[in-house]
């Protein structure tokens, strides 16, 4: 198989598990890892004051699901700058925290917006890490990662619509 051929299929494996990510976002932040639902108009709120309000696990919660997506793009497009992956990121949040608000179906806060670009701006440079630490194994290593991040991504998903909640042994997490 040629190097171009190897390069497609990685590339069309990278983006499907992005996509899977991207998915997981949209059920992950809009719906709060619950049944989709769409708003009476009650709820639509906007916080523009940042740190107001938000418990630290909601911030750690941002960033965490943030992270394999920045990660994603960087391995799909790794010869984008790394400012255009994290405007991206942003992108992608600022369009989710649009949706909440228009979809009356949580609050819009511009700390989501900045955790949530700052989980992905993690992803990215940890691609960068790893691809500079791995040299020409990257592709591979970067293979399994991507199966790795989609694999808990997965789990989570199970978790939370199996049991309501998410079962890390050790500690339990209801959204």
């Amino acid at each position: 198989m040629s190097d171009n051929t190897k390069d497609t299929s990685s590339n069309r494996l990278i983006l499907g598990m992005g996509i899977a990510c991207v998915l997981f976002l949209v059920w992950a932040i809009l719906w709060k890892c619950g049944v989709p639902f769409i708003g009476n108009g009650a709820e639509r709120v906007i916080n523009l004051l940042p740190f107001n309000h938000n418990t630290t696990w909601e911030m750690q919660f941002n960033i965490a699901v943030f992270m394999p997506l920045g990660f994603y793009l960087a391995a799909y497009r790794p010869k984008l700058k790394c400012i255009q992956l994290v405007g991206v990121t942003l992108l992608v949040s600022l369009a989710l925290e649009v949706l909440q608000f228009a979809l009356a179906i949580g609050r819009s806060d511009i700390t989501d917006l900045l955790m949530n670009t700052l989980g992905g701006s993690i992803g990215i440079v940890a691609f960068y890490g790893l691809s500079k630490l791995l040299g020409r194994h990257e592709r591979p290593a970067t293979l399994v990662v991507c199966v790795l991040l989609t694999l808990l991504e997965l789990y989570m998903t199970v978790s939370f619509v199996a049991f309501g909640q998410l079962n890390l042994g050790f500690m339990i997490i209801r959204l």
